[in-house]
């Protein structure tokens, strides 16, 4: 196993511990994103478990013995594209954020784009 795999696979589960722990704190803290962010229930327990389902999905592919470049590519391109839903979604009027709630949505879409650049980086240095 090369250095670059090894930090990629260390990286592709550190994101599935962030998605697990977001995940986890969405579904079972539904109420209180509601009462502090201003994320109903109505989103915050669709958004918990995909985030479970993503969490889960990269445990998986971290774990094979090789990984696979077109995988690591899909979850760099999923994170882009959650980087930017998390970024947007504080400034469509569909959710009434709190302050706290604009805070964790914005910081969410940095921390995701930073995975997504990372796993693009390390997904294009597989061969």
């Amino acid at each position: 196993m090369t250095a670059t795999t090894t930090s990629l696979r260390t990286v592709l589960r550190v994101d599935a511990v962030a998605c697990a722990a977001f995940g986890v704190a969405m579904t079972a803290g539904a109420p209180l994103a509601d009462r502090f962010l201003g994320l109903g229930t109505a989103w915050a327990v669709p958004l918990g478990v995909y985030l479970l389902g993503c969490a889960a999905a990269l445990v998986l592919i971290a774990g094979y013995p090789n990984l696979v470049r077109g995988q690591v590519a899909a979850i760099a391109v999923n994170n882009a594209v959650a980087a930017v839903a998390l970024a947007a979604l504080p400034f469509t009027g569909l959710v009434d954020f709190t302050a706290a709630g604009y805070v964790l949505m914005l910081a969410s879409a940095v921390l995701v784009a930073g995975f997504a650049a990372i796993e693009a980086a390390g997904a294009r240095a597989l061969a």
